[in-house]
């Protein structure tokens, strides 16, 4: 049997009570085995990493666990007593069992304490009483939030907050989270760890779903890692540096790495005033903007797609001013959003219609490109970014979270060729082997005398990507040029004080 044992690492011996158990869990899909007869277990006080490559069966276990999916053959017991899968989230719910999805699971139009408290006995409690329980839900994490903003005009990072607030703050036995500091800072994020370090002290069990390895070192007891559906190993956290545990998930790939050999052209490129500085990033050279969750750095990818006000900007010496998103993509900018689900994907279209998305004239369903043109772009993307799992003319819907955040990306990088590219968090959700090849994929762009702008909260996805930095601290951008310590000083935190 494929055995996750709850005890440490392989051939432990005799394992504490569980919380829960899952055993001879087998799950397919047409001809695709997703899990094949696994087990799993979580002890009281344990915070298990779940690791392993996009299509791995992560988020079709997690989904087992907690009532979203029907095995087709198993067993699972909560604090040793038998329970039915019969695929009723409710249920699990009712007994503890709860899950923080990596997209947040909101009501847009509500407001901030009303989707705290939606469908607990505090919904039916005084609004004041509503509004106090949510800010004490917030300041869990250290969050200060105005709660009654509705959700709609929340930041990705913010709605993930929430999200995260909602669930922290009531009853559980165990709590699996999936990709929960994904678009989180850092002060978030060590906030949500030391929660979750007092959950497991308190007896609870803890799944920690994530591709951000710093991450999962920092915080759980013990790693576990699928392939194929079958568990790749388990071992304790202990076991592992972090190049250790990079090699061990994709052998190789610390050896691969990304050569840098830029060659930024003297003239032209996108010359941006903020706060009465001017910014040139040149063509050839791949510049990360790294800020805080949610910070200006977002907002200014925002305003150069034409979703927000425009700002002074030039573009190879000519005035940039887009106001609506078509605007930008007729000047040759794209842009790829943190939040792939509300603003990159149409889910029930097909992964190739996706993937081609912007080149359709969506009034008349008319491709711009023949569909034999359309799949070697599909086939480049897919090969380039080593895209797993279903078919291109299958439903982009179908594909795991992080091979739907490779679409998103390949959408641009493959299809027509763009004189600046706009990037927010390319590298969420993804493994550490997608991390590298997006990596070499933006180089090759860069090499090819395109912009490319990476605005992300994540020190190692901007020191993996770019060349340069600029730090942007509210109204203070700050240009770290290159040179051979900046990335160690931005993993470090040394470069910026909002990380701290």
């Amino acid at each position: 049997m494929n055995e996750l044992t709850a005890a440490g690492g392989e051939g432990a011996g005799a394992a504490p009570a569980s919380l829960i158990a899952l055993e001879g869990i087998h799950v397919s899909f047409g001809g695709t085995h997703a899990l094949i007869d696994s087990a799993f277990r979580v002890a009281p006080g344990e915070i298990v990493g779940l690791l392993g490559h996009n299509g791995a069966g992560k988020s079709t276990l997690v989904k087992v666990a907690t009532g979203a999916l029907r095995p087709d053959r198993g067993t699972m017991t909560v604090d040793g007593a038998s329970v039915p899968m019969r695929g009723e989230p409710r249920q699990m719910e009712r007994l503890g069992i709860k899950v923080i999805h990596q997209d947040p699971a909101l009501t847009p139009n509500l407001t901030i304490y009303d989707n705290i408290t939606l469908g607990r006995p505090e919904e039916h409690a005084s609004r004041d009483a509503r509004r106090r329980f949510a800010r004490e839900a917030l300041a869990l994490l250290g969050a200060k939030l105005n709660v009654d903003r509705p959700v709609f005009t929340l930041s990705f990072g913010q709605r993930q907050i929430v999200d995260l607030a909602r669930a922290l703050s009531t009853n559980l036995r165990v709590l699996f989270l999936d990709e929960p500091t994904g678009a989180l800072g850092k002060r978030e994020t060590e906030n949500l760890h030391a929660l979750l370090r007092k959950l497991a002290a308190e007896g609870r069990g803890i799944v920690y779903v994530s591709h951000r390895l710093r991450d999962i070192l920092e915080v759980c007891t013990r790693l576990v890692a699928l392939h194929g559906g079958r568990v790749m190993f388990n071992r304790p956290a202990n076991a592992f540096t972090l190049g250790e545990l990079s090699e061990a998930l994709s052998p190789g790939v610390m050896r691969r790495g990304v050569q840098r050999t830029a060659s930024v052209a003297e003239t032209g490129g996108l010359e941006v005033e903020l706060h009465g500085q001017t910014h040139r990033f040149g063509r050839g050279e791949v510049v990360g903007l790294f800020g805080m969750a949610a910070g200006p750095q977002f907002r200014l990818m925002d305003q150069l797609f034409g979703i927000a006000e425009p700002v002074s900007a030039r573009l190879d010496g000519a005035p940039f001013t887009p106001r609506r998103p078509r605007e930008a993509i007729r000047q040759g900018a794209y842009y790829v959003s943190a939040d792939r689900e509300r603003d990159g994907l149409l889910p029930e279209m097909s992964a190739l219609d996706n993937l081609v998305l912007p080149w359709l004239k969506l009034h008349t369903r008319f491709l711009l490109l023949s569909h034999g043109r359309a799949a070697q772009v599909f086939q480049r993307a897919q090969q380039a970014l080593n895209v797993r799992g279903g078919h291109m003319d299958a439903s982009a819907g179908a594909l795991s979270g992080g091979n739907r955040q490779k679409l998103v990306v390949g959408r641009w990088l493959f299809g027509r060729r763009p004189r600046m590219l706009l990037l927010s968090q390319p590298t969420q959700g993804v493994d550490v082997g997608a991390r590298t090849d997006i990596a070499v994929a933006l180089r090759r762009l860069a090499e090819q005398q395109v912009i490319v702008l990476v605005a992300s909260s994540e020190a190692d996805e901007i020191a993996l990507l770019c060349d340069r930095a600029v730090i942007c601290e509210g109204q203070n951008w700050i240009a770290s040029p290159r040179s051979e310590r900046w990335e160690e000083r931005l993993l470090e935190g040394l470069v910026t004080r909002n990380a701290a």
